[in-house]
């Protein structure tokens, strides 16, 4: 029935998914990951601040290195031939033409997750290798919110993570180039340093 919680670690196809996810309060956010619902926590300010820090240092390097391009949050993305996949980065840099009615994004460059404490080790782990897996997708970030520190991951080094946790280590993107620090992604949060 729709609107019902399924059962634990059910496998919904997309169609199911969507009614399921469509008939909830608009208040959860849920997420198709490897065909299992999953209900995502309510975002801290900590976590709202580092999501629009990215948001605008991406879109600000983008004007001029790469202006077909263009950073968004909370966009699902839903690829051709996705069974078993919804997910919803925090921020995702897509291609700026879209359709008028679009909804999902169809292709993307980069992705940024934002970690919560809350957040299980399986879910990161097949939503790494979910976007790994698509050729467009040229890095992975994931942020911590809890200390400095972030994992990021380059197609150009074969998904091996380079980890930064000096405020002084730059983000330097393949195709975009470099957007700033990691104390700029922190910027108003109590992580910043000045």
């Amino acid at each position: 029935m729709p609107g019902e919680m399924p059962a634990h670690g059910i496998q919904l196809d997309m169609d199911v998914f969507h009614a399921f996810r469509d008939d909830r309060p608009k208040e959860e956010k849920w997420e198709l990951i490897d065909g299992v619902p999953v209900m995502m926590p309510p975002p801290s300010l900590v976590h709202q601040y580092i999501a629009d820090n990215l948001f605008a240092l991406l879109n600000e390097r983008l004007r001029s290195a790469v202006p077909t391009w263009r950073a968004v949050t909370e966009i699902c993305l839903l690829l051709a031939g996705d069974k078993k996949y919804n997910p919803e980065p925090d921020v995702t840099v897509i291609d700026k033409a879209v359709q008028l009615d679009q909804i999902y994004a169809t292709k993307f460059h980069f992705v940024a997750e934002v970690l919560s404490p809350n957040d299980k080790p399986k879910v990161l782990t097949a939503k790494l290798a979910y976007y790994q897996a698509h050729e467009s997708c040229m890095a992975i970030l994931f942020v911590r919110q809890d200390k400095v520190e972030a994992r990021l991951y380059l197609r150009d080094r074969k998904w091996k993570p380079l980890t930064l946790s000096k405020a002084t280590n730059r983000i330097d993107l393949p195709g975009i180039g470099d957007i700033g620090s990691l104390n700029d992604i922190y910027l108003d949060t109590p992580l910043f340093t000045s």
